[in-house]
């Protein structure tokens, strides 16, 4: 990409001494070790005259370049949109781990001291793990663990496992104070009604990720969260988008760009659907606030959708980038909801 950069610039007719200068930094960053140690699923890079910042970031981008007067950043707005961010607690007798994702990765959230580990550290070693006689059932909307057999040890143990996890539970809390991300809990199905009696955090996610995680490699178990989660993250997006075609072809609703980019800027846009795989290039005259759309690309137009998102984003409304076909009004690539 530092090469067509070069050749976009030689072909806007700017000089060798200009092109170097511009590149310098750039190519300052590819021989950059610590930078490429250190990179996540995607980078962006911001370069201009004497400014140059670099982000690692969650998110995959298809690799390309934007060279003109302003910054690209439409294809970082979904990052504050919703990753989806979530918690996921595996549980089981001899391991338990915490770990933090989003829509994109997931990844170890690591304690000092670390966390119980073991049942036996918590109740004593002379513990003696038992097979738990058990039978699941409803209660209340949530599967309850109902313990029977002969005996009395099924009680005790059942106590032994709920004072491991309430231990467990303690340990967690204050990592997930403050936050409203669901938390999911993965382990044997007997287990997690137990853990959900001992259970302080607000957000428990009411459905359980079954089965021992131990033995899943940690991206199949991403991929299962994430499936799982999918449908809950994507709520907020859905209704803005059903809202949007319900009033389609009234005041609440634009598919023009020359009519959302005045309306952005005036805090008008509650959420912006766009194509991602289109630009609309053109011009915004900001004395008189008109928008004029090129056919062509010129050398001074503005990418007017990330002109229309960027300012969506800054007055507190939602960008949403899809394919063409999963837009609420699929014929055009700008669909607009307004809040009034």
């Amino acid at each position: 990409m530092v090469r067509q950069i070069r050749e976009e610039m030689e072909k806007r007719r700017y000089e060798a001494p200009a092109i170097a200068k511009f590149l310098e930094p750039l190519h300052g960053l590819l021989e950059d070790p610590d930078l490429w140690r250190h990179q996540d699923k995607g980078l962006a890079v911001f370069a201009a005259g004497n400014y140059l910042r670099y982000f690692t970031l969650p998110l995959t981008f298809e690799p390309f370049f934007h060279f003109s007067t302003e910054f690209y950043l439409k294809p970082l707005l979904p990052f504050f949109t919703g990753t989806g961010e979530f918690f996921l607690l595996t549980l089981n007798f001899h391991e338990v781990q915490l770990y933090r994702g989003n829509r994109e990765n997931m990844e170890e959230v690591l304690f000092e001291p670390p966390l119980p580990q073991r049942l036996e550290e918590v109740v004593g070693y002379d513990y003696e793990q038992k097979f738990l006689g058990y039978h699941a059932t409803k209660m209340s909307g949530h599967i309850q663990a109902v313990f029977h057999g002969h005996g009395e040890w099924q009680a005790d143990e059942k106590d032994e496992i709920r004072s491991f996890f309430d231990a467990v539970d303690k340990e967690i809390a204050p990592v997930l104070a403050g936050s409203n991300a669901p938390l999911v809990v993965a382990a044997l199905e007997y287990l997690t009604p137990i853990y959900r009696e001992v259970n302080t955090y607000p957000y428990l996610y009411p459905e359980p990720l079954t089965g021992n995680p131990k033995h899943v490699p940690l991206p199949d178990l991403h991929k299962k969260v994430w499936d799982m989660l999918a449908f809950y993250f994507d709520k907020e997006r859905r209704q803005q988008a059903e809202l949007l075609s319900q009033l389609r072809d009234t005041e609440r609703t634009a598919t023009d760009i020359r009519e959302v980019i005045p309306a952005a800027i005036g805090g008008r846009v509650d959420a912006l659907f766009l194509d991602k795989n289109e630009e609309i290039w053109g011009v915004y005259d900001k004395t008189d606030g008109e928008v004029r759309i090129d056919n062509k690309r010129n050398p001074s137009d503005t990418a007017l959708t990330n002109l229309a998102a960027v300012q969506v984003f800054i007055n507190g409304g939602k960008v949403y980038l899809t394919d063409r076909e999963a837009l609420p009004l699929a014929y055009t690539p700008v669909n607009a909801l307004y809040r009034y």
